[in-house]
């Protein structure tokens, strides 16, 4: 049911506009459609942007997508299992695209081409352009095959994960494991163990990158503690490798929910975390400065990506010969007390 008061009135045109800012018809398509214009008086803009108000008139965004070919659409490829910090990542895009025109398309690509070895389904959306976060199979594939599947399709690609040959704002994980090396050495700590799912990342990517090349120059043994990455079953599996590693002195984490888990399995061993044992997380996710032992965390630098991958984006969209853009960020290592004691 309309809640329209007067539903037989007629709605507002784009000449209803016109007339009443007393500009042409162009001018109120220029204006409303967000397009810069310097021939367009900045009293002239506001006319029509007041007049639009009064009268209640917006575009019709179907018609204007086929006039211009442009859709409104931001695509945003994400793995959509819940984590806190990818959950970060989705409410600052979605926080940065409410200040423009655009609205955002999400997509779980990397689960997609998992399931249909193909980009089809992901590139059937009528987008205007393509932010890949941590798409490490996707944002490569695309790369590497987008004369064939979209040659005009702007395309920026951020995080530990990027694709080299597009545009990218990558995040320089492996200098802030090694920020958080040495702030463990500085504490006295050598019997440094890294912390991570069984698998690919306990032995291999930039974190443990950066935790290998501390130890080796400091001419200390490699402690790699493998564990079951389930919520449900975590902190027992902590516990475990924390048992048969007694003489461990401080954890690496390979992100902040290992780390929390970490300080409950290392109480109920009876063990002092901050103390006994330092911890370092990675991500900074919200609500870890709180709680009995505060977590440090190698906080990554969320705001700053998100909105150099939409610059970058929107650069791509508005001109198609804009040259291809490397940034490199690096994460912040942020000290709490469950690392903030020297050891005595």
């Amino acid at each position: 049911m309309s809640n329209d008061p007067n539903p037989s009135r007629a709605k507002p045109t784009r000449s209803d506009v016109a007339t009443l800012a007393n500009v042409s018809g162009a001018t109120v398509s220029r204006v409303l459609g967000g397009r810069a214009d310097e021939s367009i008086s900045a009293k002239a803009r506001a006319r029509v942007l007041q007049a639009a108000r009064e009268l209640g008139y917006t575009p019709n965004s179907a018609a204007k997508a086929l006039r211009s070919g442009r859709t409104g659409l931001i695509g945003f490829w994400i793995n959509l299992e819940y984590s806190p910090y990818r959950y970060q990542v989705l409410a600052e895009m979605r926080r940065l695209l409410a200040r423009t025109e655009f609205a955002m398309a999400v997509t779980d690509v990397d689960e997609d081409y998992a399931w249909h070895h193909s980009l089809d389904r992901a590139l059937r959306v009528p987008v205007e352009g393509v932010i890949a976060f941590d798409a490490s199979t996707a944002a490569h594939i695309f790369a590497q095959n987008s004369d064939r599947l979209a040659p005009n399709l702007p395309f920026v690609s951020m995080g530990a994960f990027y694709a080299e040959s597009k545009s990218f704002v990558g995040v320089d994980l492996k200098s802030g494991a090694e920020d958080a090396m040495d702030h463990l050495f500085a504490t006295g700590r050598r019997k440094i163990a890294y912390v991570a799912p069984d698998g690919y990342f306990l032995t291999d990517g930039d974190r443990f990158a950066g935790y290998r090349n501390k130890m080796l120059a400091f001419g200390l043994e490699l402690r790699m503690l493998g564990i079951e990455d389930v919520q449900e079953t975590r902190v027992e599996s902590i516990k475990a490798v924390l048992a048969a590693n007694p003489d461990v002195d401080s954890l690496l984490c390979f992100y902040d929910d290992i780390a929390l888990d970490a300080v409950d399995a290392l109480i109920s061993l009876g063990r002092q975390p901050g103390v006994d044992v330092a911890i370092v997380g990675f991500n900074g996710q919200p609500g870890i400065e709180r709680g009995i032992c505060p977590l440090s965390s190698v906080r990554q630098p969320i705001e700053a990506m998100c909105a150099l991958a939409l610059e970058m984006l929107q650069e791509q969209i508005e001109n198609p010969a804009t040259p291809v853009r490397h940034q490199f960020l690096k994460p912040e290592l942020i000290v709490r007390a469950s690392s903030g004691h020297r050891q005595a």
